[in-house]
Parts: structure tokens; sequence; C-alpha cells
């Protein structure tokens, strides 16, 4: 019983470091585990603030779009309704001497059918007329218009249409595209969590068998020694 006791103690005392090594891994695998908690809320915030952020870009571009193209509308505009004007007097013009011509040739009983066809087919060519004069004068204020307008300021808006047309390709693209990218976003989060939670007892127990491991050689080589010692003193 003498010889057992020392090798007793040192068993007890390897036990007892033992225990305090479990439990050291056990902390460790709750403090990691609250960690990658945390990391996980904070990566959600972040991807939570970052679609109220592109949804806020979303309606600026959609307010800023018709204003812009609205300026650009008031050049055509303005052309349209000067044609308008010049077609409306030049009908009223026309139509004063074709109202009396049909008077003279009510009252007169002698003019036949056919002078009265012959009228009115008159009146129809002369407001055929009036429309294609008044579409040449269009055509003509128009160029007008774009030629008095700086070049500068005509490539500076074209440029612009140019660029809101792109912005609209963007967001289409983005849009179509933003739901399967936070899908993605999420799985890659979720197994990278799983992952990590399953890694994290495998390397501790390989920490846990290699500690066990030298322990158990140490105790062995201290019992050869001391098993050396006695043999020689005997």
């Amino acid at each position: 019983p003498s010889f057992f006791k020392p090798i007793f103690k040192e068993f007890e005392k390897q036990i007892g470091k033992l225990k305090k090594k479990y439990f050291l891994v056990l902390i460790v695998f709750k403090e990691k585990t609250k960690s990658l908690r945390k990391a996980s809320k904070e990566r959600k915030k972040w991807i939570i603030k970052s679609v109220s952020f592109i949804k806020k870009k979303i309606k600026k571009l959609s307010k800023v779009n018709p204003i812009l193209l609205f300026q650009l509308r008031e050049v055509y505009e303005s052309s349209e309704n000067k044609g308008e004007k010049d077609s409306i007097i030049s009908n009223q013009k026309i139509n004063k001497p074709v109202s009396k011509i049909g008077s003279t040739s009510w009252s007169n009983s002698s003019l036949t059918e056919k002078k009265m066809k012959d009228l009115t087919d008159r009146t129809s060519k002369i407001r055929n007329q009036i429309e294609r004069i008044r579409k040449e004068k269009k055509k003509i204020t128009t160029r007008i218009n774009i030629n008095n307008i700086s070049p500068n300021k005509i490539s500076y808006n074209v440029k612009r249409l140019a660029k809101l047309k792109i912005l609209k390709r963007i967001n289409a693209r983005l849009i179509s595209k933003l739901s399967p990218f936070f899908n993605f976003l999420i799985e890659r989060i979720y197994t990278y969590m799983f992952l990590s939670i399953i890694n994290i007892p495998r390397m501790n127990i390989e920490l846990f068998l290699k500690s066990t491991k030298k322990i158990i050689e140490k105790f062995i080589y201290n019992n050869e020694r001391k098993q050396e010692n006695i043999n020689k003193k005997n």
C-alpha cells in the first residue's frame, strides 16, 4: 500500500487537472457560442440597414426622373402652341370668304347642284392646303427653336436623358437581383454559423485528447523513473 500511495496521489492530481481543463473547455465553448450569436444579430441589422438605404435611393430617383423629363418637354410644347395659333388665324381668314360664298349660293336660286359640289370640293381642298401649311410651319418652328438653343444646352440635356435611362436600367436590375442576393446572403450566414458551431467541439475534443495523452505519458514516465529509483535503492 505504501508503494501505491504516491501513484494514487499523482493520479488524483492528474484527474483534478483534467477536470479543470474540461471546465475551461466548456467555458470557452459557451463564450464562442455567445460571440457567434452576437455576430449573427449584428449581420442581420446590417442587412436590414442596407435594404432600407437602397429603398430610399430608389424612391429619390423615381421622384427626380419626371421633373427632368418635364424640362425637356417644354421646348416641344412651346413650338407646338405657336403652330396651333398660326393655324387658327389662317382658318378664320379662309372660313370668312367660304361662308360668304355659301350665303350667295343659297340666295341665288339659279345655281345648280354642280356648282354646290364644286364649292364643297374647293373648300375641302383649301382646308387640306391649310393643314399642309400648318404642318410645314410646325416643322420650321421646331427647327428654329432647336437652332436658337445653344449646342451646349442640347448636349447637356441629351447627357441627362442618357444618364436617367442608365439609372432606370440599373434600378430595374437591382430590384430584380435584390431578393435572390439577400436570400443567398442569409443562407451563407446560417451555413457559416452552423459550420463554426460544429467545428468548435471538434477542436475542443482534439485539444482534450492531446492534453490527456500528454498527461498519461507524463504519468507513465514518472512511474517508470520512480520504479527505477526504487530498484536502484534496493
